[in-house]
């Protein structure tokens, strides 16, 4: 760690060693791909290796039927839900698009999202009620933000999804989950939330949440590899929905290979559905407890305090912050608007000065997570300076 950088709650849990990366540039772009740890990157590879060595001699048929169980106990230790809550599959679009042909929602229907919510989010809802006749709605957004309450009103007696991202992408605001919940479960509605953009970096209690479904990927918040979606479903769901996508492991007998009966699993398995590069799925067990070592508490204060700075350090250079301030509605993404400059071309130049983020829509969006520290924020402003 640089003597002039400071870690906010972090000294001592996050070594440098631990993500090489971030010593060979400003890494600023987690809410894009996050950087994974050395430990996470050496278990894919082993086990990838050893499948090319050994073929089946280790991974038989019995590893292969447990092969998310440890996945399935760290993710779940992560966000308070028990193990048969979990599915594991290839992406969240997967486990969307699975949900939402189990949910159909008919002719009559609508279904609640916004308009700044990630395309993935809400394109399998437009393709299911094209095929039913349902409506989708998107709440209007207004300079980039969503109205909470224009939400909430949004949902009425003919909503049967709410479809949202607990964490936008575009500028990191954050939703009162619980609040969203409660207006979707007044008229029946189901709450899906998209939360990959929040875990690993805010914190979340599935068991005290009324959200219905929670998806998020491997390679953002939670420092994994790409190739690892997750599911957490409720329990009051877990034996009544028929997934969208069903294959081999959906079966609750995996190896009872006839094909004229498939028996669900009674549990949020019964999502999970094909063979996967399984090598991911262990290396994400290795990111996720990672997480858990250092703590989301710990690293949500960090990434808060690290956007702070950089809003203040922003707005001193003409900037315009467009990422909510308001406690409890912002995460640590950041997101801003250079007068007069086009965002790619702020992006361009500021990678080329070792500075790594995003331009998304017409922003251009910052997002450090526990490997950053405030030198990381001095140098970008420096950049930007430069500009």
């Amino acid at each position: 760690m640089l003597p002039s950088s400071r870690r906010y709650g972090l000294a001592d849990l996050v070594g440098v060693a631990d993500f090489p990366a971030a010593t060979k540039c400003t890494y600023l772009n987690s809410a894009s791909v996050a950087l994974m740890p050395t430990s996470a990157a050496a278990a894919t590879i082993a086990w990838q290796e050893d499948l090319a060595e050994n073929g089946t001699l280790n991974f038989d048929e019995v590893a292969e039927d447990k092969v998310f169980d440890n996945l399935r106990e760290s993710f779940g230790s992560l966000i308070g839900a028990r193990p048969q809550d979990i599915a594991v599959a290839s992406s969240t679009t997967e486990l969307i698009a699975s949900i939402a042909w189990a949910l159909m929602p008919p002719a009559g229907k609508s279904i609640v999202s916004t308009d700044i919510v990630f395309p993935t989010t809400a394109y399998p809802w437009i393709r299911v009620a094209r095929h039913t006749g349902a409506q989708v709605r998107f709440v209007q957004s207004t300079a980039g933000v969503i109205d909470e309450d224009a939400l909430i009103a949004a949902i009425d007696h003919t909503t049967a999804v709410v479809a949202i991202c607990s964490v936008e992408y575009s500028n990191g605001q954050r939703y009162d989950l619980q609040g969203v919940a409660e207006a979707a479960h007044r008229v029946g509605a189901f709450l899906l939330v998209d939360a990959s953009q929040s875990l690993g970096a805010v914190p979340f209690d599935w068991s005290t949440t009324l959200v219905d479904a929670m998806v998020t990927t491997s390679y953002k918040w939670l420092c994994g590899p790409f190739g690892v979606g997750l599911l957490a479903l409720a329990p009051r769901w877990q034996d009544k929905l028929d997934p969208g996508i069903i294959g081999w492991r959906t079966h609750a007998e995996i190896y009872d290979l006839r094909a004229d009966r498939c028996v669900p699993h009674n549990d949020a398995r019964r999502f999970e559905f094909s063979t996967m590069a399984y090598g991911a799925a262990v290396g994400l067990t290795r990111s996720i407890d990672y997480i858990r070592r250092v703590g989301v508490d710990r690293i949500s204060t960090h990434g808060l305090a690290l956007g702070d700075k950089l809003m203040v350090e922003l707005e001193g250079l003409g900037a315009t912050v467009v990422s909510p301030r308001q406690t409890g509605a912002r995460s640590s993404i950041v997101s801003a608007r250079f007068p007069g400059s086009d965002p790619r071309t702020v992006v361009r130049h500021l990678g080329q000065a070792g500075v790594v983020v995003s331009a998304r829509r017409d922003v251009v969006r910052f997002s450090p997570h526990l490997y950053n520290t405030t030198a990381d924020i001095d140098r970008a402003i420096d950049a930007l300076k430069r500009l």
